[in-house]
C-alpha cells in the first residue's frame, strides 16, 4: 500500500509519499489516532490509520494498481478544494 501524506509549503502542496505510515508519521511528528470504520467508503479505506490533524483518508488514486492512501493538512485542502 502507498500513503501520500500532503502538506502546504511555502503556498504550494507538497506531498511525500511511503509504504510504511508509521515510520513517516513518527518522523513527521504526526499521531495516528485509530482506523476508518465507515462502512460507507471505499473498501480500500476502510480501516486504514487515521492521523491527528489531517483530513483522510481519502482515495489518491493507483499506482502501478495499486490503491493510494492521502492524508492532507488543512491548507492543502482548502486550497485544491477552492
Amino acid at each position: 500500500m502507498t500513503y501520500k501524506l500532503v502538506f502546504m509549503a511555502d503556498g504550494a502542496p507538497t506531498a511525500v509519499a511511503t509504504d510504511d505510515l508509521a515510520f513517516a508519521c513518527a518522523n513527521l511528528g504526526l499521531t495516528i489516532t485509530g482506523v476508518e470504520r465507515r462502512a460507507t467508503l471505499r473498501p480500500c479505506l476502510q480501516g486504514q490509520p487515521k492521523i491527528a490533524g489531517m483530513i483522510g483518508p481519502c482515495y489518491g488514486g493507483e499506482d502501478d494498481g495499486v490503491p493510494v492512501i492521502r492524508y492532507e493538512d488543512a491548507a492543502t485542502h482548502a486550497a485544491l478544494g477552492a
